[in-house]
C-alpha cells in the first residue's frame, strides 16, 4: 500500500467502506461492507480489490481508533456484529477444558437442580397414563436422561422442548401460571417456533415488541421473573443443534435478561449461574459465544440497583447481538460523544468512560450526567442505570405518538408533544477542591457552563461587564479588531443574555477590543473568567422562587446553592437577601 501514502484512512458510508488517501484527499478504492469477510481493523481487513485487472485480497491497516471504525460499521451493517465482537477483545490464552471439568461442572448443575426440587419451590409434573411413559419418568430413558430422574423430575423436565407448557415450571397461583404460559408461547414465538413446534418467520419489529412484552409482564413480580428463567434454562439446555436460530434466539432472550435483572431466588440464581458455566465451557458452537456473554452480563448485573422499566428497542438490539449499548452524551458547547457502556452500568461508571474519551483527568471531581427533558434537567443518581433511563424516554415517545394517533394530544401541554430528551455532562458540584484550572480540558468544559449560564441569565452583569465580556468575546472569536468597526451583536448573542444583545453599544465594544490587540486566545479566556469571578457567589447554581410569607421582598427571587450554603437575592440582581451557612456541603 506504499504507492497510496502511508498514512490512509477509512472513511465509514453507506453499506460501504472508502479507502483515502489523507494529503490530496484521494479515494483509491472503495468496497462494498458485506464484502468484508473476516476480522478486519487493525489486523486484517479482507476486501475485493479489483483494478487494472489486479486482485488485492488483503489490506492491514493501524489505526488507534479500532473499535470506533468498528462499532460504525456494525452500526450501518449489522450482519458482522459477530465477528467484530469476538474479536474486538485481546485473545486470553484460556485453561483447557478437561472431560473432568465437564464432568464436574454438570454434576454441580444436578445438584442445583435437586436443590431446587428439595426446596419445594417446582411444580411436579404431571403423570403420563402410557404405562411406558411411567417407567420411563421412574427410572430415566438410557439415551437422554442419564439416570437424572429425581424424585418424579425427570430430565425432559429440564430440557428443551418444542411444544408448549402443560404447566408452569413453578407452582404459581392459577392467574399467575396462565400469564406465564402465555409467556413461554410469546418465547416460543420469538425462537421462530408456532404451539406446535412449527417454524414461523416474523417481522424484527414484531419480536422487539414481544421481547419487551415478555420482560415488562414479568418484571413486576419476583415469582414471575423467577419462573421466565426457569423457562429460559430448560429452552437453552440440551438443545439437539446448538448453532441452530431456534437455540440462538433463546440464548439471546436468556443473555438480554441476565443483562437487566436477575432472578431474585438465590437457588434459582445459583441454577442459572450453574447452567451458564457449563454452557459457557463449550468454545467450539455459538451457543458457548453466547453462554460467556450471559455469565459476563450476570456478574456485570448482580449487586446494581433494580431496573425500573424494560429494556429499549436499542438495547434490544445491541444487546442480542452481543454488544454494548450506546448513548449520546452532549456538552455544554453544543458537541457530543456517543459513547458505549454495558445495560447494567450505573451513571458513575459511565461518567468515568466519558471523562476518559474527552480526556478529562480521572481525579477531576464534581461532575454529573444530566437527563435533560424539554425545558427541565435532573442530575442522575450515582447507582442509577443509563439505560432504565433510556428505557424510560423510550416509553415516553410512544405514550405520546399514540396520543396523537388516537387525536389526544390536544390534551398534552405544548411542551410534552414537542419534548426532546438528551444526556447532557457538566459540572455539578463547584467545590474549591473540585475545580482544576490548570487542566485544559476541565478549563474549557466550564467556560462553555459560564456561556451558558450568561445566556440563560443565571448570572447577574452591568452594562460595563456586558460590554466586556462582549470585547472579549470578540477578542476570541475574531482575534485583533480591524479599523472597521464591526456589527458585535451576533458576537454577543454568545455570551449575553437576548435582553442585552440589541442594545450593545457598537463603539464602546470596539473601543474595548481594540485595548485587546495582542492578546491570545488564553489570555482573552482567563480573563472572560476572571471577570465572572469577581462576583462572590460566581460558583453558586441559581434557582428562579416564588414567595409569599413577606411583602417586604419581592415575589420572584434567587435562589442561589453553593458550598458554604444557601443564599436568598432579588430576581437578576446581586443584592443578597439573607444567607443560611451549612455545615456540611448541601447534595
Amino acid at each position: 500500500m506504499p504507492r497510496y501514502g502511508s498514512v490512509q484512512c477509512i472513511e465509514g458510508v453507506v453499506k460501504r467502506c472508502r479507502i483515502g488517501s489523507t494529503p490530496d484527499k484521494g479515494v483509491p478504492d472503495m468496497t462494498c461492507i458485506s464484502d468484508i469477510d473476516e476480522n478486519g481493523i487493525n489486523r486484517n481487513l479482507k476486501v475485493r480489490y479489483e483494478r487494472d485487472q489486479i486482485y488485492q485480497r488483503c489490506f492491514v491497516f493501524e489505526t488507534a481508533q479500532k473499535n470506533e471504525i468498528g462499532s460504525l460499521i456494525v452500526s450501518y451493517y449489522p450482519a458482522l456484529s459477530n465477528w467484530i465482537t469476538e474479536n474486538e477483545v485481546p485473545p486470553k490464552k484460556s485453561k483447557g477444558i478437561t472431560n473432568e471439568d465437564r464432568v464436574r461442572l454438570h454434576h454441580n448443575l444436578v445438584v442445583c437442580r435437586r436443590h431446587l426440587v428439595d426446596t419445594e419451590l417446582l411444580r411436579k409434573p404431571q403423570t403420563r397414563a402410557h404405562r411406558l411413559e411411567k417407567l420411563r419418568a421412574e427410572h430415566g430413558s438410557p439415551v437422554h436422561d442419564h439416570g437424572e430422574t429425581y424424585k418424579g423430575f425427570p430430565h425432559a423436565y429440564w430440557a428443551f422442548s418444542r411444544q408448549a407448557l402443560p404447566q408452569s415450571l413453578s407452582k404459581l397461583p392459577d392467574q399467575e401460571e396462565q400469564a406465564m404460559l402465555q409467556v413461554f408461547n410469546s418465547i416460543l414465538t420469538y425462537a421462530g417456533l408456532g404451539q406446535n413446534g412449527e417454524t414461523v418467520q416474523r417481522a424484527e419489529d414484531e419480536h422487539i415488541t414481544l421481547i419487551q412484552s415478555i420482560m415488562d409482564r414479568c418484571m413486576r413480580k419476583e415469582s414471575l421473573l423467577n419462573e421466565l428463567y426457569l423457562q429460559l434454562i430448560k429452552q437453552t439446555t440440551d438443545h439437539p443443534d446448538p448453532n441452530s436460530r431456534v437455540n440462538l434466539r433463546h440464548w439471546a432472550l436468556l443473555s438480554l435478561a441476565c443483562s437487566v435483572i436477575l432472578p431474585p431466588q438465590k437457588v434459582v440464581r445459583k441454577y442459572l449461574l450453574g447452567h451458564l458455566k457449563r454452557c459457557a465451557s463449550d468454545f467450539i458452537t455459538e451457543e458457548g459465544k453466547y453462554a460467556r456473554f450471559a455469565e459476563k452480563c450476570f456478574f456485570k448485573t448482580q449487586g446494581t440497583r433494580r431496573r425500573q422499566w424494560p429494556p429499549s428497542r436499542e438495547e434490544i438490539i445491541c444487546t442480542i447481538n452481543r454488544r454494548p449499548i450506546y448513548a449520546r452524551f452532549h456538552f455544554m458547547d453544543g458537541q457530543y460523544h456517543s459513547v458505549e457502556f454495558h445495560p447494567s452500568s450505573t451513571s458513575r461508571e459511565v461518567m468515568e468512560i466519558v471523562k476518559k474519551k474527552i480526556g478529562l483527568q480521572e481525579n477531576a471531581l464534581g461532575y454529573a450526567i444530566y437527563e435533560v427533558l424539554g425545558a427541565s434537567e435532573r442530575s442522575l443518581l450515582p447507582d442509577e442505570k443509563v439505560a432504565d433511563v433510556m428505557s424510560k424516554w423510550e416509553k415516553y415517545r410512544t405514550a405520546a405518538a399514540q396520543a396523537v394517533q388516537q387525536n389526544q394530544s390536544s390534551n398534552l401541554p405544548p411542551a410534552c408533544r414537542r419534548q426532546h430528551h438528551l444526556f447532557l455532562f457538566k459540572k455539578h458540584l463547584f467545590c474549591d477542591q473540585y475545580m482544576n484550572l490548570d487542566d485544559p480540558v476541565e478549563k474549557e468544559l466550564l467556560y462553555h457552563q459560564v456561556l451558558h449560564g450568561l445566556r440563560t441569565e443565571r448570572f447577574p452583569i452591568t452594562e460595563m461587564e456586558a460590554i466586556m465580556l462582549t470585547a472579549l468575546q470578540g477578542q476570541l472569536e475574531l482575534g485583533d479588531s480591524s479599523d472597521i468597526v464591526q456589527d458585535y451583536r451576533p458576537i454577543a448573542a454568545h455570551c449575553l443574555p437576548p435582553r442585552f444583545v440589541p442594545n450593545i453599544p457598537r463603539d464602546s465594544v470596539a473601543m474595548h477590543h481594540q485595548s485587546l490587540r495582542g492578546t491570545t486566545p488564553a489570555e482573552a479566556k482567563k480573563s472572560f473568567l476572571n471577570l465572572i469571578q469577581s462576583w462572590p457567589l460566581h460558583k453558586a447554581t441559581i434557582f428562579d422562587v416564588m414567595q409569599s410569607f413577606t411583602s417586604n421582598w419581592p415575589r420572584m427571587l434567587w435562589l442561589a446553592v453553593d458550598q458554604k450554603g444557601l443564599h436568598l437575592l432579588e430576581h437578576r440582581s446581586r443584592n443578597t437577601l439573607c444567607t443560611r451557612y451549612c455545615r456540611s456541603r448541601p447534595t
